[in-house]
């Protein structure tokens, strides 16, 4: 929903199917065990979402100067390393919050992102969409949280079959991360365009 900002430009309908074929493949991956623990087929199973993945935001970002997407890359990779950190002293401390409840605060997020929209659709506000990329960056920063504690929490049950599917997801999150980032430069870009100018002064 986020993209489809930009989504007068023709090659979003290459990101979106590449999207969507990542996360559905990731899903079967979740619910089959061949696809999940078995080698060869959960190496090519991971192999072929991250080629997905990185395709669908290599289209996205297509046709776009190189230091709009360098920053971007810059600004997510801030961003990762800053929820890292976060999870660092989480653990370290005795009682971290409930993986679950943060998991579910997420989600509510994500559900305001979609609520933003929908009321940008209604009601003028030239800010709409920088509110929901904000709620929607906070509500995958939370996600990413959660579920770090959550393996972290099943540590002693995880195998190392785990290790490649843990790493994906956290690649995926990367991914949002950046492609967040990327709308947000595009849409100051367009509202520092598009501000009206100065009117020059009548006495000269």
């Amino acid at each position: 929903m986020l993209m489809s900002i930009l989504e007068t430009v023709d090659h979003i309908f290459y990101t979106f199917i590449c999207f969507f074929g990542s996360i559905l493949l990731l899903t079967l991956v979740h619910l089959v065990d061949t696809l999940k623990y078995k080698w060869p087929c959960n190496w090519l199973a991971i192999g072929i979402c991250y080629e997905l993945t990185t395709l669908g935001m290599g289209t996205f970002v297509m046709n776009t100067s190189l230091n709009t997407i360098m920053m971007a890359v810059s600004m997510a990779l801030l961003i990762f390393g800053f929820v890292l950190i976060i999870c660092f002293f989480i653990l370290v401390g005795y009682n971290y919050p409930n993986p679950y409840k943060m998991a579910a605060l997420s989600a509510l997020g994500l559900i305001l992102v979609i609520g933003n929209i929908a009321a940008g659709s209604l009601y003028h506000w030239e800010h709409w969409v920088e509110v929901a990329l904000v709620l929607f960056i906070l509500s995958v920063l939370i996600l990413m949280i959660s579920y770090v504690l959550i393996s972290f929490k099943n540590l002693d049950i995880l195998i190392k079959a785990d290790t490649l599917l843990l790493g994906f997801v956290l690649y995926m999150y990367y991914v949002l991360f950046m492609l967040a980032c990327f709308i947000f430069i595009q849409r100051f870009d367009i509202n520092f365009d598009t501000k009206p100018s100065q009117k020059a002064s009548p006495y000269g």
